[in-house]
């Protein structure tokens, strides 16, 4: 309770956020959305699930500065609830689809200038996780190969941030109302279904580049 008012007025724009998220990739498929503002004690930022998502009290900094994980949590309500990966080798289909849906939406209610400011340092971070793993390591592919390893040694800047870039690469090769298309296709094509990156690809090649 004693955080119900600060939190009114920090996320005060997720209803633009959803109608944002809309616009550009097609309707909210779950009916109704929820944020929950658990206690200190939860251990993550943010957890997104269909219909709610579940957020760290630390978000709320008293100048919306960190909005940006509602922004990613509610993308996740298409990458990742709607289309999902099929194994945690495809973990980037989730991630890297949510980074880059998430930084449309925070451009299209902050400016181009705020999300690319987003965009910079998350590229330091990524080209830091790069040169920890090694350029040419089999740890930095997208598609990952974790058998008989833990699925959160793939839980890295490599599937969120590397894949955001392949997509944001894609976009200014097509043109972004090409992107955006085809984006709005897949969704719809392949809700409430499990995608692998083979299959991606192909779409991708089919649907896109040919």
């Amino acid at each position: 309770p004693e955080v119900l008012e600060k939190a009114v007025w920090e996320f005060e724009d997720l209803p633009n956020m959803i109608a944002s998220a809309e616009e550009l990739y097609g309707p909210y498929a779950w009916g109704r959305y929820d944020l929950l503002i658990l206690p200190p004690s939860f251990p993550f930022g943010g957890m997104e699930n269909p219909r709610i998502t579940f957020a760290t009290p630390t978000i709320i900094a008293g100048d919306r500065s960190l909005v940006a994980l509602v922004a990613h949590e509610l993308a996740h309500s298409w990458s990742g609830n709607l289309v999902t990966n099929a194994t945690w080798n495809d973990f980037w289909l989730n991630e890297g689809f949510t980074v880059y849906f998430e930084t449309r939406i925070m451009e299209k209610i902050y400016g181009k200038d705020y999300a690319d400011m987003l965009t910079l340092l998350s590229l330091g971070e990524l080209k830091e996780t790069i040169k920890e793993m090694g350029d040419t390591s089999r740890e930095t592919y997208l598609y990952a190969d974790l058998a008989g390893r833990d699925p959160d040694d793939g839980v890295t800047d490599i599937a969120y941030e590397k894949g955001r870039f392949f997509l944001t690469t894609i976009e200014e090769i097509v043109g972004r109302d090409k992107w955006d298309a085809f984006l709005k296709k897949y969704f719809k094509t392949f809700e409430f279904k499990s995608m692998d990156t083979k299959t991606f690809l192909d779409y991708l090649n089919a649907e896109l580049i040919k």
